[in-house]
């Protein structure tokens, strides 16, 4: 009998304990989710720089034709740099044995937005080369 006493004064204990934890795991779940997002934009956005800036080695006064080696860089991976700000410059000239560069401005949105103060992280990121 005393069992069946304990049992009862215990039920509903896990309910109110599993809706108590669960907005917090929500809140890890999306939270990794989105670290882990912002990081392959970050990759993706440093490889397309690079390869802008590659193309740029070959092409240095294409800059047309530099923007879009690095849109279509991204495109290939899910990312679109439509809205995004893509400047080439060439800090001592655009001659030879000169470097170019190439930076990219992308604006991330959070999933987590409603938690967080801004809705946006600005990442940038940019790569230099050599014209050969």
């Amino acid at each position: 009998m005393a069992g069946k006493r304990g049992a009862r004064r215990d039920s509903g204990q896990e309910l109110v304990e599993l809706s108590i934890l669960i907005p917090l795991l929500l809140l890890i779940a999306f939270g990794v989710l989105d670290l882990g997002r912002l990081f392959h934009a970050a990759i993706t956005i440093t490889n397309a720089a690079r390869e802008g800036a590659r193309y740029g080695t070959f092409h240095p006064t294409d800059t047309a034709g530099i923007i879009g080696a690095a849109q279509a860089e991204s495109q290939n991976s899910g990312v679109n740099l439509a809205g995004s700000t893509i400047s080439v410059t060439c800090p001592s000239g655009c001659g030879r044995g000169q470097p170019i560069r190439v930076t990219i401005s992308y604006d991330f949105h959070l999933i987590m937005g409603l938690v967080f103060p801004s809705q946006t992280l600005t990442l940038v990121r940019q790569a230099e080369m050599l014209v050969p």
